[in-house]
Formats: structure tokens, C-alpha cells, sequence
């Protein structure tokens, strides 16, 4: 019986320093049947021609315009031949035996989805002297139930939640294919929204050996995940709420509400006192929750609602109208 075919996918954009790096973990797995398909997603740096340097009969590389990352993932979906899916972020890495174990344990479970631990390291930094987040470790069990996994890792059982990067998932091609593409409108959390697709058509997840190499960035502005703009708020709370809606549709529990309202709050708090509309939006779809949830309050407004239960309301609104109030000329 032949072995499995891994397709590692690599979506490449403007990662000229890194793309080397990434191509040469993936080629460096001990799973000796694997494929990679590196996608450049319209760089305008040397991203492109280097991987071309590694290209051959195991590495490809396809190229087309900027469309973000969703598409240059969904672009190697078409072009994969592998009976499993790994993603690889261009300026990440996996240890070599990675894949190597996972494939090997799925083999033992059937329909089921495996993930390893995370090392984050920060750029410039040794990666391979770095431990897993003991936090993190958590959340990374073996289940036979999808849903109690998504809405634990969401924080649902009361702890503040995690998450699991990409590159630590090894997937079969039939839970890919049940799943559906990436959702190529989400700028934000996208990985999230399709990850919780695809665990809800799997099985299990199996816990393995093995190591994912997050790079993380001392400049926050690196990342997509940490902009304000209005439009990747927009996408964020767009993918919450769909992952609430794939979960739900599972398994509602008073749990995943709570989750989800706490998450929206805090998006809630971050933006505040900016983009009005998706705040109005955001207190709109915590009401429909059932849940009563905490609003943003002001370094200012805190003193006063401090003052009112400590005075009374009466002493306070005199404070208010008397002290607080500037004098009229």
C-alpha cells in the first residue's frame, strides 16, 4: 500500500527575508513523501525569484496577483495532489520530524485532525532553545468532540481561552475538501474562522510530538493581527461571528455565548472611543446573546461610578453640578 502524499503550502507575500528559511523546513521533513507548493501572492520585493531558486520535481512555485493570503491558500488547494494538508506561513518553520509524526498517528485515527505544540520565537532570536507556552498546552488535548474543543480553546470554560497557529494542524484531504475554501473576504482571524470549518468536520484531534516555530515581532505594525484599522475590526468581528455561528449550529452551549460575548467586548474596549457604528454593533449582538456584559468605561466615568457607590447618588450629582462643574462666568 503506498504512502501518504503530505502538500505543504506555502503563501508567500513581500517575505524576501524569511521565504528561504520556510522553504528549506519544509523540504527538511523526514516524511520523505511530500510535496510543496510554494504561492506568491503578488510580492513586490525578491520573494518570488528566490523560491524560484528552490524550485523542482517536489517544489513548485505558482505565482499571481495580490489577492491576500486566503486566496494564495486556496490557490495551493487547487493545485495539491497530497492525501494531507500542512499550511506554512513564509516566515515560520517546523521542526523536522513534524510532519513525520503526525501523519503517523493519523494513521491510527481515522477522520480524525492532528495538532502540535507551538514555539514562539521573536525575530532574530534562536528558535530551537525555546519551550512551549505552558499556558497554551492546555488547550491542546486529545478530543472526540470538535465543538467542546473550539468553544474550550475560545476561553468558554472560564479561563481567557488560546489559540492555535496554522502550521501546527496536519489535515486529511476529505476533511479540507468538507470544509470548504478559506473565506477570502476575512483579513482578520480568517485562520480562525476556517480552522473551526475544519475541526467541525473532523472526528477528533489528536495531540502529537512535534514543533510548530511561530516568529513573532518586537514592531507590532509587522502584523495584520495587531492593526486598528477600521476595516480589519470589521473583518474580526465578521469571523467571530461566524465561528460562533459554526459552533452553535453544533453544539450550543452557555459556554460558547460567554466566549463569544467577552471577545466581543473586548473589541468593544480596544476600539473604544473610535468607529461608533461597530461599537453600537457590537452592544447589539451582546444583547441578542442573553448576556449582560460589562460597557466601556472612561478613566473619568470609572472615578464617578467609584464615587456613587462609595457617596451615594444624591452627594454624587451635587459633586457633579458643584466641584466637577466648571464656574460660570
Amino acid at each position: 500500500m503506498a504512502e501518504p502524499l503530505v502538500s505543504i503550502i506555502v503563501p508567500l507575500y513581500n517575505a524576501e527575508k524569511y521565504i528561504g528559511e520556510a522553504i528549506a523546513s519544509a523540504m527538511a521533513q523526514t516524511w520523505p513523501f511530500k510535496e510543496i507548493l510554494v504561492v506568491d501572492d503578488g510580492s513586490t520585493d525578491r520573494s518570488l525569484s528566490i523560491a524560484q531558486t528552490y524550485q523542482s520535481d517536489w517544489v513548485k512555485v505558482i505565482s499571481q496577483p495580490n489577492k491576500g493570503a486566503s486566496a494564495a491558500r486556496n490557490t495551493g488547494l487547487k493545485h495539491a495532489t497530497g492525501n494531507f494538508i500542512q499550511f506554512l506561513d513564509a516566515d515560520d518553520l517546523l521542526s523536522e520530524d513534524k510532519i513525520e509524526l503526525q501523519v503517523k498517528a493519523l494513521k491510527n485515527a481515522p477522520g480524525e485532525i492532528a495538532v502540535c505544540s507551538t514555539i514562539h520565537f521573536t525575530d532574530g532570536n534562536p528558535h530551537k532553545d525555546s519551550t512551549p507556552s505552558a499556558y497554551e498546552e492546555q488547550f491542546l488535548l486529545d478530543s472526540d468532540n470538535p465543538a467542546w474543543f473550539l468553544t474550550h480553546l475560545w476561553g468558554g470554560y472560564g479561563d481567557n481561552g488560546s489559540m492555535v497557529q496554522p502550521n501546527a494542524w496536519l489535515t486529511p484531504r476529505e476533511i479540507i475538501e468538507k470544509a470548504g475554501p478559506w473565506n477570502e473576504t476575512l483579513t482578520v482571524d480568517d485562520d480562525g474562522e476556517y480552522f473551526c470549518r475544519v475541526l467541525l468536520q473532523a472526528n477528533g484531534i489528536v495531540k502529537t510530538g512535534g514543533y510548530n516555530y511561530y516568529r513573532k515581532y518586537t514592531n507590532n505594525n509587522f502584523s495584520l493581527s495587531a492593526s486598528k484599522l477600521e476595516k480589519h475590526y470589521t473583518s474580526l468581528i465578521h469571523s467571530l461571528g461566524l465561528r460562533y455561528d459554526h459552533i452553535s449550529s453544533r453544539e450550543p452551549t452557555d459556554a460558547l455565548k460567554k466566549a463569544y460575548a467577552r471577545s466581543l467586548q473586548s473589541i468593544y474596549n480596544s476600539m473604544y472611543p473610535a468607529y461608533p457604528l461597530l461599537r453600537r454593533s457590537i452592544k447589539q449582538s451582546i444583547k441578542k446573546l442573553g448576556i449582560t456584559s460589562p460597557e466601556y468605561l472612561s478613566p473619568k466615568e470609572k472615578v464617578k461610578k467609584r464615587a456613587r457607590s462609595i457617596l451615594g447618588p444624591q452627594f454624587t450629582n451635587f459633586l457633579k453640578g458643584n466641584i466637577l462643574k466648571p464656574p460660570q462666568k
